[in-house]
């Protein structure tokens, strides 16, 4: 039994902190919350189903935004964050990306950081967003770790229809990343191939796309050790006059939100 334990820990342990991990079972909704929410579900261009919540202000309003998660868990982990885009008066999508949640099947090997298919997935979340809820006149994307990198280059690519994007800890090109987590873990990801750059990496897709956004916050913490300065100045620099930076100190990945909630959300406010 103990031999056992080691060996489940030791391979726990052989996982990159910055892999996919996904959850297939849900620790709360928001009805636990007792929160109001409508339970969807949004039809990729490949044919599969993704779970997703979508939440409404009291208030009328004409502006959504779409959330992606850091492929860590599953949007359960996106209810506060969600809660919070509601109070400023924004109608929310959350999703789960394909093998996630109670989305459809997706196989997943642990060791991969994220997956080319992923992008189908919130270009997905986009197209519901405009045929289920078209009223909403002005959309806007917010992502954590890979979603926050999606939101960038899928945002700039389609920034016709696009407003605003937050990105919570984007990486620049999977290179640089690879990289990082190589020298931060020592630990080699694995990331796609033959994928389009322009869908996955904000650096190209910025540099083709993006002169019709009104504006890019990009949030990342001062101690991490991959989601670096370097890598966010790297981003900003391609669209400099419509990005801003919030640091915040102290900080993490995995705690840019929890280290200082009324600065974070202050912070969005004045940029949305």
């Amino acid at each position: 039994m103990k031999k056992s334990i080691v060996l489940i820990c030791a391979l726990l342990i052989s996982f990159s902190a910055f892999s996919l991990n996904p959850s297939r079972e849900y620790a709360v909704t928001p009805a636990d919350y007792g929160i109001d929410y409508e339970e969807v579900s949004i039809t990729t261009s490949d044919n599969l189903n993704l779970k997703g919540w979508y939440f409404t202000p009291k208030e009328i309003s004409y502006k959504m935004i779409i959330i992606s998660d850091d492929g860590v868990g599953n949007m359960a982990d996106l209810i506060e964050i969600a809660t919070n885009f509601v109070s400023l008066g924004w109608n929310v999508l959350t999703y789960d990306y394909r093998g996630f949640g109670e989305s459809d099947e997706f196989e997943i090997n642990n060791n991969f950081y994220i997956y080319s298919q992923f992008e189908k997935d919130l270009n997905a979340a986009i197209d519901y967003s405009r045929k289920s809820h078209s009223k909403n006149r002005t959309l806007a994307l917010y992502g954590q770790g890979i979603g926050a990198s999606l939101s960038l280059a899928i945002g700039a690519i389609r920034s016709g229809e696009i407003s605003k994007i937050i990105a919570d800890s984007p990486y620049s090109t999977l290179d640089d990343v690879q990289k990082a987590i190589k020298e931060a873990e020592g630990k080699d990801v694995l990331l796609p191939l033959g994928f389009d750059k322009n869908m996955l990496e904000p650096v190209y897709a910025l540099e083709a796309k993006g002169g019709s956004l009104n504006g890019i916050l990009i949030i990342y913490g001062k101690d991490d050790p991959v989601y670096n300065g370097d890598m966010v100045k790297r981003i900003t620099k391609i669209r400099s006059k419509i990005t801003q930076t919030y640091v915040v100190k102290d900080a993490t990945k995995d705690n840019t939100f929890t280290a200082d909630k009324e600065s974070y959300f202050r912070t969005i406010k004045n940029f949305l």
